[in-house]
């Protein structure tokens, strides 16, 4: 929707285009002032920030919207006006989509010197937090698939829901966030790319620079830094394994790189970019109870369990073609949970 708008905004003058450029985005997306935004965090105070990261500091306040007086919401303001780039495109793509399972912009501020991102506020934080907080209950088994399988709906959405498809890029439990109802909203559209026409032959896409985050990554994308929507899947394959094995007290990776041995990790470039274990051919040697989150043990139907796991090594697969796409990998991890369902209806007295 979007490109066919801005088609009809070029212009040979930049100031000009740059004006053009912003009405077409202030019609399907609502521009705050600076002034409102500073405001909204206490003039951007300290206590109000949740998160940093190298591009961006993220605050949590309060805006009047939908009616709505104190509406809590979530500030992402860039660190880099060199990264206007980044700003932009998220505000492209959340304007072109819309789907339960991703993250909700409200708007933007496009002042000369700040770049900000405005979503509504997710209360319950990450599927990271989650698994690694010890301030709160741990998550259930049937808790974590209804997480996965929201998940993959926004994915799988991504790839198949828009004219073009959208590689998200950059899949990890950071950037799957959870609202008040613990429904899962993928998050960061900032990197993530945009594939050709869906009735055209897929092709991959040839990146100048990596996009994403070490030990997420497919290998073929390391090696050839070309992108497929089967590296998304390869990623959110290491989602799963991170769900099924993380506490508070241990990662998935942390529990890899002790046991893992060593001709499982794999020689340059692909070591440059993270202690890299070849993650099948480790799956492979490991029973299921040396890598699951203790607090699940014996709490999961083996039927359930088989499911998950035999999906989770499909999307890991090391032949990126033989990966399922994100419309199979909701279906089996909705099988997943039907099975666990079932066996506890079984069990109640």
């Amino acid at each position: 929707m979007l490109g066919k708008y801005l088609s009809f905004c070029h212009s040979e003058d930049a100031s000009s285009s740059n004006k053009c450029y912003l009405t077409v985005i202030e019609e399907l997306c609502p521009q705050f002032s600076l002034a409102d935004l500073r405001k909204s965090t206490n003039n951007f105070d300290e206590n109000q920030v949740t998160r940093r990261s190298v591009f961006n500091t993220v605050y949590k306040g309060c805006l009047k919207h939908n009616g709505v007086t104190d509406y809590a919401v979530t500030l992402k303001r860039l660190k880099s006006k060199s990264d206007q780039w980044k700003f932009r495109k998220e505000i492209e793509f959340h304007c072109q989509l819309s789907h339960p399972n991703l993250d909700s912009l409200i708007g933007f501020c496009d002042h000369k010197e700040e770049k900000i991102l405005v979503y509504e506020h997710m209360s319950n934080g990450s599927l990271y937090d989650c698994l690694r907080s010890k301030d709160i209950e741990p998550l259930s088994w049937k808790k974590r698939l209804e997480i996965c399988i929201g998940a993959a709906r926004g994915l799988h959405y991504l790839h198949t829901g828009a004219k073009r498809p959208i590689f998200h890029c950059d899949i990890k439990p950071q950037n799957i966030l959870l609202d008040n109802n613990m429904v899962p909203k993928l998050s960061h559209l900032g990197f993530s790319l945009q594939g050709p026409l869906l009735r055209s032959k897929a092709k991959p896409i040839k990146v100048d620079m990596m996009i994403g985050t070490p030990g997420f990554m497919a290998p073929e994308y390391v090696l050839t830094k070309t992108f497929t929507d089967k590296c998304d899947v390869y990623s959110f394959g290491i989602v799963l394994m991170v769900v099924l094995s993380t506490s508070y007290k241990q990662s998935f990776f942390e529990k890899m790189y002790m046991m893992a041995d060593s001709d499982l990790f794999l020689e340059e470039p692909l070591y440059l970019m993270t202690p890299y274990v070849d993650i099948p051919s480790f799956l492979e040697r490991i029973s299921v109870d040396e890598i699951i989150d203790p607090v699940l043990l014996g709490k999961t139907a083996p039927e359930s369990l088989g499911v998950f796991i035999d999906i989770t090594k499909r999307c890991l697969s090391k032949d990126a073609n033989e990966r399922p796409d994100m419309g199979e990998v909701q279906v089996e991890l909705e099988q997943a949970l039907a099975l666990q369902e079932e066996a506890d209806a079984c069990s109640e007295p």
